[in-house]
């Protein structure tokens, strides 16, 4: 198996949360490496037991000059563990160009619900 060029972005997950989307690696976003950048999603996760979750990327997508975008979110789950259709309600939008204090919101939302 090819190493990768950059590690994973380390990362606090709480216990009960699940990280359902990892595309974050441990750079910054410079021109030189904005196609790191470039998933439509960075990263994911969700706490199925409260409904919360949250979804992340760049703004625009893989831009250097562009910003870390994080939604916050709930969901409602049936009782066999699957997403409700139509019931996801945004919470708040967190928009920063700075990397450190993006994975702080993210590792904060996750502590706190």
């Amino acid at each position: 198996m090819k190493k990768l060029e950059f590690e994973l972005q380390p990362l606090r997950v709480p216990s009960d949360w699940t990280i359902t989307i990892n595309n974050l690696y441990e750079i910054e976003l410079t021109p030189e490496t904005a196609h790191w950048f470039s998933s439509s999603v960075l990263l994911g996760g969700a706490r199925q037991s409260t409904g919360y979750c949250f979804d992340s990327r760049v703004e625009p997508e893989g831009d250097p000059k562009g910003e870390f975008v994080v939604e916050f979110l709930t969901i409602k789950y049936d009782r066999k563990g699957e997403p409700i259709g139509d019931s996801a309600k945004t919470l708040e939008i967190f928009r920063t160009t700075c990397k450190k204090k993006y994975i702080e919101k993210i590792e904060q939302y996750m502590r706190e619900n």
